[in-house]
């Protein structure tokens, strides 16, 4: 139990030392984008564009629907992408989840 105890204090610190890293790292990233500033009517306008634009549903047309409805050119084929030989090592050398 007090081994556990132990982890457990060792994982809060180092997630204590991650939030303040990132911490730092936002001040940072703040810093480097305080340089780019838009005036505040255009700031405003666009803001409230973007929140349209992300809130209203986008229409779909029908013939992007159902893609099993369009239709390849005669002569033409599709490829199949190649498995990727990483992929196919991960499956493989994991075997399986271990249980604790």
């Amino acid at each position: 139990m007090d081994q556990v105890t132990q982890q457990n204090a060792a994982l809060v610190e180092e997630a204590a030392a991650a939030a303040q890293s990132m911490q730092e790292q936002a001040a940072s990233l703040v810093a480097s984008v305080s340089v780019f500033r838009l005036d505040s009517d255009n700031a405003a306008a666009a803001t409230a564009n973007a929140r349209l634009a992300s809130a209203a549903p986008k229409a779909v047309r029908p013939s992007e629907a159902s893609p099993k409805s369009r239709r390849l050119a005669p002569g033409k084929k599709t490829q199949e992408a190649p498995a990727s030989p990483q992929l196919a090592m991960a499956g493989a050398a994991g075997g399986g989840w271990p249980e604790f």
